[in-house]
């Protein structure tokens, strides 16, 4: 826990001045606690020490952003468990073999994206962190919600975002109705990025946010539109397309002058891009936003034995386009079918 009370007292360098940055407390959270998602028993250590540190008035010395970022830790280890856990593979974790696969572990330990076929007792170990995760989150939110009165608004808006996710617990289900209303309360805020949000904090606990369809800040009209409870929602629907087709970068570091992006939603185009195709199956409707979103972050797709390059952004539209998957390249180098009017059918525009 050397590292953690390193960030606690806001030193956040590497202990040693040979070591990697990802030795540095605040990267060790991600590269080795939370590891892409693949959650071990450090992990579980981890959030308690968070549980009980992370309400004390000096964490992180004198770098707020510190506490925000241990916050968001959390928010995404029960993001992770949330998605499921099982209990039954769980229950092994005292099973000889696993105790076995364990004490060879520890003798010659390996990074666990490392494992092959033959660390499948470890499997039992990583399954056992998750449900102990998950069984805390109850805590969890206990150290989480008094900083909801903090005066910072960025400690604020995280602390409320992570509070939400929380509310997923069944345990923590009855307290999603009041952390709405917190939610909406805050978007009376004149700073539209935490207005933003806030926003989605709220589609994620259920609300529909119509009054700021209308908010004079694209960037917040998008996040209101994004809420899971506008999925066919044809005024939220015409957003979302209106502000894609001018800046698929409206919710991103872009849309926001001045402030970082949107730590709630890690990336924001994707998730527009991905939103707006799920709700608009219209080609011709989505056809100016995917021309705009193909210059943006080139990326490579596999097309059978050739790889294209597409702008990342333009994948949801292409699954819109060939709902089948797309075509191979030999059938790419077919032309198009004629129509019976004797025109080409349509293909996509050359970009």
């Amino acid at each position: 826990m050397a590292l953690l009370d390193d960030l606690r007292r806001g030193d956040d360098r590497p202990q040693g001045p040979d070591e990697p940055f990802w030795r540095a407390p605040y990267s060790f959270l991600w590269s080795a606690l939370y590891c892409g998602g693949n959650l071990t028993p450090a992990t579980v250590e981890g959030v308690r020490y968070l549980v009980r540190t992370i309400g004390e008035p000096e964490f992180g010395g004198e770098d707020p952003t510190l506490r925000s970022a241990a916050i968001w830790f959390l928010r995404e280890v029960a993001r992770e468990v949330l998605a499921g856990i099982d209990r039954a593979t769980a229950s092994r974790r005292d099973a000889p073999d696993v105790r076995e696969w364990l004490t060879r572990y520890l003798c010659e330990r390996r990074f666990v994206l490392d494992w092959t076929d033959a660390d499948a007792p470890g499997e039992v170990l990583l399954a056992a962190a998750r449900v102990d995760c998950f069984d805390l989150l109850p805590e969890v939110y206990a150290t989480i919600e008094p900083l909801l009165s903090a005066q910072a608004p960025a400690l604020r808006g995280c602390a409320a975002l992570t509070a939400a996710t929380l509310s997923g617990h069944p345990d923590l289900v009855v307290h999603r109705p009041r952390l709405l209303a917190y939610h909406l309360a805050e978007c009376a805020s004149a700073d539209a990025h935490h207005r933003a949000s806030m926003l989605l904090g709220a589609g994620e606990l259920g609300g529909a946010p119509r009054a700021w369809l209308r908010d004079p800040h694209p960037g917040v009209r998008v996040c209101a539109a994004l809420a899971p409870a506008f999925a066919d929602d044809p005024e939220a629907n015409t957003v979302l397309l209106a502000e894609a087709s001018r800046n698929p970068a409206v919710i991103g570091m872009q849309g926001f002058e001045g402030m970082m992006g949107l730590s709630a939603l890690p990336y924001p185009e994707a998730a527009l891009a991905e939103r707006l195709c799920a709700a608009v199956r219209d080609v011709d409707r989505l056809l100016p936003a995917a021309i705009v979103a193909v210059p943006s972050a080139p990326t490579y797709l596999d097309v059978g034995e050739q790889r294209r390059v597409f702008g990342a952004l333009a994948e949801p539209y292409l699954r819109v386009v060939f709902p089948d998957g797309l075509p191979s390249p030999a059938a790419a180098a077919r032309p198009a079918p004629i129509r019976r009017d004797g025109r080409p059918a349509r293909a996509l525009p050359r970009v």
